[in-house]
C-alpha cells in the first residue's frame, strides 16, 4: 500500500529518526559481538570468506550494468533453487524431534487415523495442527516425505524472488538482484531446506503479505495482503511481528498529518488487512473445532511458557525444562500465577539485568548456526576427500555464513544511516523494513530464543541491506564515466595542435 509522495512534516521525521536511531543500536551491538565472538574462536577464516564476499560484490557492482534486468529474476531462481535442491538430494536429513511429531501426526492423518489429536503435545500446542494437516495432505497426494522437503525448496525460492521484487520498492533492480543474491548463496536457510520445520511455508506467505501490502494501495491488493498473512500465521503464528509493524507503521505515516485522502487510504487499508486477518483466523478455529479437526483449538494454549524461557536469566533465555511443570498445569489462572512467579524469581535472581540482555543477544545474534536440526545423522570424524573430515566441511559452511551474516550488518548499519540522513517519505519501504526488524529485536529480548528463529527476519535484513549497495553501484558508475586525467591532457594537446 504505497501512499503518494508529499512534503515530510517534522513530526514524522522525527518519529522514524527515533526508530532508525534504536535499529542501529541494536545493529552495533550485535555487530560488535560477532566481530568479537570472531577473535576470541580465532575463526579468522571468516575474515577471508569476508574478504571474498566483499571483492565478488565489488566485481558484481561494476559488471551488473551489462546484463539485462529480465534476466535477474531468472538467475535468483536458477542459483536459489540449485543449491537448495543440492543440499536436499546430498544430505539424506533424517525426521527427528519435534518435526518427527508432527511427521508422525500427519502420516496418521493421512490414514484418516486421528488419535494424535489427543496427545500432550497438540493439545498444548495447538497451533501446530493446520501444519499436521497440510502435511497429511501432501502425503496422501504423493505419499513421499521427500515431496515434503522439494516444496520446501519451492517455497524458499519463491521467498528469494520476493526479496527481488520487495527490495526492487526500495532501489534499483540491480541493488534488488544483489540483495536477493546474497540471500540465495546465505547457507543459514539452505542448511534448513532439508528438515520439515514449517518456517518455510509461512515465510513465504508473510513475504507475499508485505509485498501485496506496498504493491498498491487498491483493496483487491490489501485484501490478498490480509489473507496470506492469514495463512503464513497458521502455518506458523509469527503474524504478531508484523502486525506490529505494519501499526507502528502507519502511525508514524497519520503522525505526519499527510492529506486527507492519503490518511483515508492508509488507515482504511490497514484496518482492511486487520479485519480480513482476524475474521480468517476466528473462522478457521471456530470451524476446526466444530469439525473435530482441532477439538482444542488451534492457538496455543500455554502462551506464558515463551516467557517463562524467555526470562530465564540462569539460562539467558535458551529453552530448559526447569519449569516444565507449569506447562501441565491445566487452569490457566494457576498455570499464569506460576508462571509469573517463575519470572518474578528468575529476575530476583539475575544479579544484573544489564548483563542478562547483552549475553541474551549473544545466544540469539552472535551463536553460529545450530546444525544439529540438518545434519545430526553426520559423522563428523569421517574423511570427505585427502585429509578433509565432514567437520572440515561445516565448519567453513559456518564461517562462510558467519561472513554473509557480517556484511549484512555492515550492510544495514550503512543503510540506516542514509536513511537518518534524508527525510522520511510516506512510501518509505526501507522504514517499514527497520520497524521489523526493531520489533523482532524486542520481541526476542522477552521470549525464548534459539539460533534457528532468525530464519523469519533475514530476508528484511537482505532488502533493507540494498539500500546500501545502490549508492554503491550509482557511485562506481559515476566514477567509470569520469574522464581520467591522462585522457583531458591528451584531449587539451590536440586541440592547441589543431585549433578549431
Amino acid at each position: 500500500m504505497v501512499p503518494e509522495k508529499e512534503n515530510i512534516p517534522k513530526t514524522m521525521n522525527i518519529t522514524a529518526k527515533i526508530i532508525l536511531t534504536c535499529t542501529i543500536f541494536f545493529l552495533i551491538i550485535i555487530l560488535y559481538q560477532n566481530i568479537e565472538n570472531v577473535f576470541l574462536l580465532s575463526i579468522f577464516e571468516v575474515f577471508v570468506y569476508l574478504s571474498i564476499l566483499i571483492l565478488i560484490m565489488g566485481i558484481m557492482f561494476h559488471f551488473i550494468k551489462f546484463l539485462p534486468e529480465k534476466i535477474f529474476p531468472v538467475l535468483i531462481v536458477i542459483i536459489s533453487l540449485l543449491l537448495r535442491l543440492c543440499f536436499i538430494f546430498l544430505v539424506q536429513t533424517p525426521v527427528n524431534s519435534d518435526f518427527l511429531k508432527i511427521y508422525n501426526a500427519a502420516k496418521d492423518a493421512a490414514e484418516g487415523n486421528n488419535a494424535w489429536l489427543g496427545q500432550t503435545y497438540f493439545t498444548t500446542w495447538g497451533y501446530q495442527i493446520p501444519f499436521v494437516y497440510y502435511e497429511a495432505f501432501i502425503l496422501r497426494i504423493f505419499g513421499s516425505v521427500f515431496a515434503l522437503k522439494l516444496l520446501n525448496a519451492a517455497y524458499m525460492v519463491v521467498t528469494n524472488v520476493l526479496i527481488y521484487l520487495i527490495a526492487k520498492k526500495c532501489v534499483d533492480s540491480r541493488a534488488a538482484f544483489i540483495a536477493a543474491f546474497l540471500y540465495s548463496i546465505y547457507p543459514a536457510p539452505i542448511l534448513l531446506s532439508s528438515v520439515l520445520t514449517n518456517q518455510h511455508i509461512s515465510l513465504m506467505f508473510f513475504m507475499l503479505s508485505i509485498y501485496f501490502y506496498f504493491v498498491s494501495h487498491c483493496r483487491y491488493r490489501i485484501t490478498l495482503s490480509g489473507l496470506f498473512l492469514f495463512f503464513g500465521n497458521l502455518m506458523r503464528p509469527e503474524a504478531m511481528v508484523i502486525i506490529a509493524s505494519f501499526l507502528v507503521f502507519t502511525v508514524i505515516i497519520i503522525t505526519g498529518k499527510p492529506k486527507r485522502e492519503i490518511v483515508k487510504n492508509i488507515v482504511s487499508g490497514t484496518s482492511l488487512l486487520f479485519t480480513i486477518f482476524i475474521l480468517l483466523s476466528v473462522l478457521a478455529s471456530v470451524l476446526l473445532k466444530v469439525t473435530g479437526a482441532a477439538p482444542d483449538g488451534i492457538s496455543n494454549n500455554c502462551p506464558e511458557w515463551k516467557f517463562v524461557v524467555g526470562l530465564d536469566t540462569a539460562t539467558n533465555g535458551t529453552y530448559s525444562e526447569k519449569n516444565a511443570h507449569i506447562i501441565s498445569i491445566k487452569d490457566s489462572d494457576l498455570r499464569l500465577h506460576e508462571a509469573r512467579k517463575a519470572i518474578t524469581a528468575s529476575l530476583k535472581e539475575c544479579k544484573s539485568i544489564y548483563s542478562f540482555f547483552w549475553n541474551k543477544l549473544k545466544a540469539m545474534w552472535e551463536n553460529l548456526e545450530n546444525t544439529s536440526w540438518s545434519l545430526p545423522h553426520i559423522q563428523k570424524n569421517r574423511i570427505v576427500w585427502s585429509n578433509i573430515t565432514y567437520e572440515k566441511v561445516i565448519n567453513n559452511i559456518l564461517y562462510f555464513d558467519k561472513a554473509v551474516y557480517i556484511l549484512l550488518h555492515i550492510s544495514i548499519v550503512a543503510a540506516c544511516v542514509i536513511l537518518w540522513l534524508k527525510p522520511a517519505a510516506p512510501d518509505n519501504v526501507p522504514l517499514f523494513l527497520t520497524i521489523l526488524i526493531l520489533v523482532n529485536y524486542i520481541v526476542y529480548l522477552l521470549i525464548e530464543i534459539q539460533t534457528r528463529y532468525r530464519y523469519f527476519i533475514m530476508p528484511a535484513f537482505c532488502m533493507l541491506a540494498s539500500t546500501a549497495f545502490e549508492p554503491a553501484i550509482k557511485s562506481l558508475e559515476k566514477k567509470a564515466h569520469r574522464p581520467r586525467l591522462s585522457d583531458k591532457i591528451t584531449k587539451k594537446a590536440v586541440r592547441l595542435r589543431f585549433p578549431q
